[in-house]
């Protein structure tokens, strides 16, 4: 073999290998999951943006309420990256609002992200927003209950500080769970309190509530292992129920809490009575998942709590993001021509 074919040989491998790297850029990333505002599922048309760094890499326009891109399909939320972006921190907007979630870049990394953004102050509980991270120390919730099974919720942010009692307010017209009364045990800060009510038993539970139960309702405070009465000193829990729902005699509706392993009744008052509903209030000094329940007979089915939107909404087509300019492709093509023109000048000698 002559120097001329070996020179060849070895030009046209590094090409080869250039070419290679040039023409397979990294695969996007695809995001899914729930996504929500101020404790509320995000309406159709919410838009998401994806960004690393200052640079917008992806975005995509819910199709329907709560959640967007789906696990099984082909919609979602495709985030891009260059060459050497892998671990990157991606930052997500819902409708020009940061949201709380980040997660970071990996080529082809398809997984759930749900998103959460907004949140209001709660009387009497001073400002301040959590970290965005778990935390035993007051903090923000984090939930591990299935989206599906979730009515709807609110989140909350109040500053827990010890022996001062922190009312907190819900207002959504059909929460049952309309107001906390929090007296920590600690100096814990700015703490998020969060109210899901459910359309089935929890599945943080092992067991439905016994008797006919009004509504199941998560009461989420602070990061895991937070809301113990290490750290609270007690929680008084006001709620009301439909009357076309209530028997109309004292003490047949009663919360139970679950306790990690079974259904504890809690000291239930009636406080108050409408033409509407009638209010109770309980007391405990840890938060888990709780049955509003009664031990009589109901007269009725309870009421709708919340319109159904039975409009049919099509999912918006996620727009196909601007392909990036990509360095490692330019440079291959540069070094493309120039292997070409080296070969060609040596030919000709």
């Amino acid at each position: 073999m002559n120097k001329k074919t070996t020179f060849l040989i070895v030009f046209f491998v590094l090409v080869s290998a250039g070419a290679s790297v040039a023409l397979n850029p990294p695969i996007p990333a695809g995001y899914y999951g729930s996504v929500t505002i101020d404790g509320q599922p995000a309406p159709p048309g919410t838009t998401i943006v994806a960004k690393i760094g200052a640079e917008e890499r992806g975005r995509i326009t819910t199709g329907s309420s709560g959640s967007y891109g789906n696990s099984d399909g082909y919609e979602k939320l495709a985030v891009t990256g260059h060459a050497g972006e892998s671990g990157s921190t991606v930052t997500f907007l819902v409708n020009n609002v940061a949201a709380r979630q980040t997660t970071t870049w990996t080529s082809g990394d398809i997984k759930q992200i749900d998103l959460t953004s907004g949140g209001a102050t709660a009387a009497g509980g001073g400002g301040g927003s959590g970290s965005g991270t778990n935390s035993t120390g007051g903090g923000n919730v984090i939930s591990v209950e299935p989206f599906d099974n979730i009515e709807f919720q609110e989140t909350r942010e109040v500053n827990l500080r010890y022996g001062i009692p922190v009312t907190v307010n819900f207002t959504l017209p059909g929460q049952s769970v309309y107001e906390l009364m929090i007296t920590p045990n600690v100096n814990a800060g700015p703490t998020s309190v969060k109210i899901q009510q459910l359309k089935d038993t929890s599945k943080l539970v092992s067991s439905p509530a016994p008797g006919i139960v009004y509504k199941n309702v998560n009461i989420i405070i602070g990061g895991r292992g937070f809301a113990v009465p290490a750290n609270i000193t007690e929680g008084i829990i006001r709620f009301r129920v439909n009357n076309t729902w209530h028997t109309g005699e004292k003490g047949d509706t009663v919360m139970l809490r679950w306790d990690g392993s079974k259904w504890d009744s809690l000291d239930t008052t009636e406080t108050t009575t409408d033409d509407n509903v009638t209010y109770h209030e309980t007391r405990t000094n840890t938060f888990s998942s709780f049955a509003i329940t009664g031990t009589g007979k109901t007269v009725a089915t309870p009421a709708a709590t919340q319109p159904v939107d039975n409009s049919v909404v099509t999912a918006a087509e996620m727009p196909e993001p601007a392909p990036p300019v990509n360095l490692v492709l330019i440079i291959g093509v540069i070094l493309l021509i120039a292997v070409v023109i080296i070969v060609v000048s040596f030919l000709r000698r």
